[in-house]
C-alpha cells in the first residue's frame, strides 16, 4: 500500500466533518448541539485513525520462519489476516496480525503482533480498563457504566466491569511488599511510627460470609421470620455481614500537650491552650475482607517493619479497646520481639463516659458537668480514680455488685471497660511524649473506604468483588495508583505475554 493512503479512511471522515460543520445547518446551530455534535464525531475520527494505524501495521507485520512457545513447539506455519477485537477508549478497533500455527493438532496459535502490541488478554484496552477502575472504585457499578458510556462511547456490562476490577487488584499485595526508599527512611527518622486498626461490616451474599456467620444465619432461618419491629432495617442484617479489617500506618512528628489543651475547664486554659495535635504523615492504609486480624495485624507489622527495620523509632499503636485486636497485637509484637505502646481512642473513653453519665443524670446539664470532669481526670492520668468514683455512685444508690449490670447497664458496662482498658490509658505520658490520643485516621480510612462505597443501601457484594473494590479504594487513597497501574502492567505482560514464548520481544513504544 501507497503510505500516502495509508490514512486515507481518516483523511475522508475528517473531510465529512468538516464539511458537516459547514454546512448552513450547522452554522445556524447552538454552541450545544455544536459541542455534542464535534464529541460524538470527533471520537470516531479518533477511531478511525486508530484502526488505520493498526491496518498498516498489520500490512507491514514481517514473517519469521518460526516462533517456538514456551510448550517447545515449534510453529513454522504463518497466516495473515486473524482478526481480534479490541474496546478502546475511543470505539471498537480490529487488530489483523499473523498467527503462527503448529501441523501438530491441540496446540494453540501464537500471535507475536499481540505481545509487541502488549494488548491485553481480555477485549477491553488498557486505558479503558484504567477509567473503569476509577470509576467502579468510586461509585455504583451502574454509575460506573454511565460514567465510561457517557466518556468513551462504549457500553460495558455491571458484570464485566466487576471481572476488569477483579483482574485490575490482582496485584496489589505484591505491589506493597517493597520498602520505601532510602530518603523517606531518613525524613521519617526522629518521629512517631503509628499503627492503627479497626473493623467494620460489610453486607453479603450467603456465599460470601465466614462460616460461623453462615451458620448463624442458617440457624436464625430456620427458627423462622422474624416478629415485626420499627427497627426493621437494623435487625435485617443478622447474618449477613462479614467483618472487614482496616489497618494503617503512619508518621506523625511528635506535638507535646497537657490535658488544658485537650478539655480547658478554664477562661484562661481556652486562651492559652494549644490546638495544634501530631498530623499523619505518609499514611498508607490496607482492609481486606479475605484475610483475618490476625493476617492483617501481621501484614500492618510488615508494613512498619519496612519503615523502621532497626525499630529505632517509637511504635504506638491506636485501636478502639475491642479486645481481639489488642490480643492479636500484642501476639504479634511478642512474636518479633518489638515494643509497641497502645494507646486506647480518648473518644471511645468518651463514648463510655457518656453511657455512664446517662444511668447517673437525669439532666444533660449535669451529665455534660459529670462527663467533663470525669474525662479531664483520665487525661491527668487518673484513671483509677474514676472508676472509683463510678463505683461509689452505684454504692450510694444502694446497688448490690451483682444486680448493678441489670439496674444500671450502662454504668457498669463503662466500669467494666475503664478497668480492663486502663494499662493502655495513659494520656498524661502519652501527651506529654507528644503522642496522638485518638483514631481519627482509622475512622476517618473505615468510613472513606468501606461505609463510602460497600456499605451503600441496598448493597450486597460477593466475596470476590468485595475484596477487589475495597484493595482499589486502598490503593488509590494512598495516591498510588499510576505506580501500580505500571506495576500491574508489567506483571500483566509477563503473565500474558513472556510466558507463553521462548523469544523475548521488544514491546512497541
Amino acid at each position: 500500500m501507497d503510505p500516502a493512503d495509508t490514512f486515507a479512511a481518516s483523511r475522508t471522515r475528517m473531510e465529512e466533518m468538516l464539511a458537516r460543520l459547514s454546512d448552513p445547518l450547522m452554522m445556524a446551530c447552538t454552541q450545544e448541539v455544536l459541542e455534542d455534535y464535534v464529541t460524538v464525531a470527533g471520537r470516531e475520527l479518533m477511531r478511525q485513525i486508530m484502526q488505520d494505524q493498526l491496518d498498516a501495521r498489520a500490512t507491514a507485520e514481517e514473517r519469521r520462519r518460526e516462533v517456538t512457545g514456551a510448550d517447545g513447539v515449534m510453529r513454522t506455519r504463518a497466516e495473515r489476516g486473524h482478526v481480534r477485537l479490541l474496546a478502546t477508549t475511543v470505539g471498537r478497533v480490529e487488530v489483523s496480525r499473523i498467527a503462527y500455527r503448529s501441523p501438530a493438532s491441540k496446540v494453540g496459535n501464537l500471535h507475536v503482533a499481540d505481545a509487541e502490541l502488549a494488548l491485553p488478554a481480555q477485549l477491553y484496552s488498557r486505558p479503558l480498563q484504567r477509567a473503569v477502575v476509577h470509576e467502579a472504585a468510586s461509585g455504583s457499578l451502574r454509575q460506573a457504566a454511565g460514567a465510561v458510556q457517557r466518556a468513551t462511547g462504549q457500553m460495558i456490562g455491571t458484570r464485566q466491569l466487576m471481572e476488569i476490577c477483579v483482574r485490575a487488584a490482582a496485584d496489589i499485595n505484591a505491589f506493597y511488599v517493597a520498602p520505601p526508599d532510602a530518603a523517606a527512611l531518613r525524613a521519617a527518622a526522629g518521629e512517631l511510627l503509628v499503627l492503627s486498626c479497626d473493623a467494620t461490616g460489610v453486607n453479603m451474599i450467603p456465599a460470601g460470609l465466614r462460616e460461623a456467620t453462615r451458620a448463624a444465619a442458617e440457624a436464625q432461618a430456620q427458627a423462622g421470620p422474624q416478629p415485626p419491629s420499627a427497627q426493621l432495617a437494623d435487625r435485617e442484617r443478622g447474618g449477613r455481614r462479614r467483618m472487614a479489617t482496616v489497618t494503617a500506618v503512619y508518621d506523625a512528628a511528635p506535638v507535646v500537650r497537657t490535658a488544658a489543651d485537650i478539655l480547658p475547664r478554664t477562661a484562661a486554659e481556652r486562651e492559652t491552650r494549644r490546638r495544634e495535635a501530631p498530623r499523619a504523615r505518609q499514611r498508607e492504609v490496607h482492609a481486606s475482607l479475605q484475610l483475618t486480624t490476625a493476617e492483617m495485624i501481621a501484614a500492618m507489622f510488615d508494613q512498619a517493619e519496612r519503615r523502621d527495620p532497626e525499630q529505632r523509632r517509637r511504635w504506638i499503636v491506636l485501636v478502639d479497646g475491642n479486645n481481639h485486636q489488642l490480643e492479636r497485637i500484642r501476639d504479634e509484637a511478642g512474636r518479633r520481639g518489638i515494643h509497641v505502646d497502645v494507646v486506647i481512642d480518648f473518644v471511645h473513653v468518651l463514648e463510655y463516659l457518656w453511657k455512664a453519665a446517662e444511668d447517673l443524670h437525669p439532666t444533660l446539664p449535669a451529665r455534660q458537668t459529670h462527663v467533663a470532669d470525669m474525662a479531664r481526670t483520665i487525661l491527668e492520668g487518673h484513671a483509677s480514680r474514676v472508676v472509683a468514683d463510678l463505683n461509689a455512685h452505684a454504692r450510694a444508690r444502694g446497688l448490690q455488685e451483682d444486680s448493678r449490670s441489670a439496674q444500671l447497664p450502662r454504668l457498669q458496662r463503662a466500669i467494666a471497660y475503664l478497668k480492663a482498658k486502663q494499662p493502655c490509658l495513659g494520656y498524661d505520658l502519652a501527651l506529654a511524649l507528644g503522642w496522638p490520643i485518638a483514631t481519627g485516621v482509622i475512622e476517618g480510612c473505615c468510613r472513606y473506604l468501606i461505609k463510602d462505597r460497600l456499605d451503600v443501601t441496598g448493597a450486597r457484594w460477593s466475596l470476590t468483588g468485595a475484596e477487589a473494590v475495597l484493595l482499589l479504594r486502598a490503593m488509590i487513597d494512598n495516591g498510588d495508583f499510576d505506580a501500580y497501574w505500571e506495576y500491574h502492567g508489567r506483571l500483566e505482560y509477563e503473565r500474558q505475554h513472556t510466558a507463553r514464548y521462548q523469544q523475548d520481544f521488544v514491546v512497541a513504544a
